[in-house]
């Protein structure tokens, strides 16, 4: 499987406590209209970390019957632990989901070694494909280009969501690999600079509440269309700043509200953003027309 575009970090709407799993459900069909090209869930955005396994299961569910075979539906299966890794990935394999995005084993700062093992256990565990997820500003540990290089030998790691801000390493991992890795960008303010040194799409925030605009950025740069391209990216970059004010998902779930999609409501240790930081958002979301 081949992936490319934009894929949506989806938001994991609550209400009282709960999954609000009908919001859920509409997001999932709006971003089926609005060209989104995949969905990721239970990833970080999606507060997987404080999820129950029983909410998890939940998540994947509604959001593969809302899709209904009309985009992949990806779930984050990130854990410190290999061994609840794996029983993520055999959670998504259950439930039919079209792949899994796995993270760099976070706080514990294995070696490479150790992180070719965690990703090899998940990868001998299920059949689906998977994606790696290099993140070492939340993980600690940075997967090397030699490490990424040794697991595309598997045949199930189809992808990689790059969040290093070393902007050299598409190239490197092009060069060496040439199409074997679909290579994302996985923080939207480098997405401009990761297409232009090889990527093929991004695994976004703020397609939460653009996606329209982020999938067309993406389709600009691959036909060439240079102007348009450096237009959108100029228009976006205002709305990644917006959005990039405190930690995420805090701000992004507070644009989602402000389009009426969501309730702003989300779980400690997590708290809602400041009144600067709404007001940056509501302005942003005004100049792009998305309110």
């Amino acid at each position: 499987m081949k992936f490319s575009g934009s894929i949506v970090a989806l938001v994991t709407p609550f209400h009282q406590g709960k999954v609000d799993l009908p919001s859920l459900q509409a997001l999932v069909d709006w971003h089926c209209q609005q060209g989104t090209q995949a969905i990721v869930v239970c990833g970080s955005t999606g507060e997987a970390n404080l999820l129950t396994f029983a909410e998890r299961e939940q998540i994947i569910f509604y959001a593969l019957e809302a899709a209904s075979d009309r985009l992949p539906i990806i779930v984050g299966c990130g854990s410190a632990s290999t061994q609840e890794a794996v029983l993520m990935a055999k959670q998504a394999e259950e439930l039919k989901a079209q792949a899994v995005l796995v993270v760099s084993p976070y706080y514990v700062k294995p070696s490479q070694a150790g992180l070719y093992q965690h990703f090899y256990a998940v990868h001998e565990a299920v059949d689906l494909p998977i994606i790696l997820y290099n993140n070492p500003g939340r993980s600690v540990v940075d997967q090397s280009i030699d490490l990424i290089c040794q697991l595309a030998e598997l045949p199930r790691i189809v992808a990689l969501k790059d969040s290093s801000s070393d902007l050299s390493r598409p190239v490197f991992l092009k060069n060496r690999l040439g199409d074997r890795l679909c290579l994302l960008a996985g923080d939207d303010p480098i997405t401009g600079a990761y297409l232009a040194q090889g990527g093929q799409g991004s695994i976004s925030v703020t397609a939460n509440v653009a996606p329209a605009l982020c999938q067309q950025l993406i389709e600009a740069w691959q036909n060439r269309d240079i102007p348009l391209f450096q237009a959108l990216n100029q228009k976006l970059m205002i709305l990644n700043q917006a959005l990039g004010g405190e930690t995420n998902p805090c701000p992004i779930k507070y644009a989602v509200s402000a389009l009426g999609k969501i309730r702003y409501e989300l779980r400690l240790p997590l708290l809602p953003i400041g009144s600067e930081s709404r007001g940056r958002i509501d302005q942003a979301l005004q100049d792009l027309e998305l309110v």
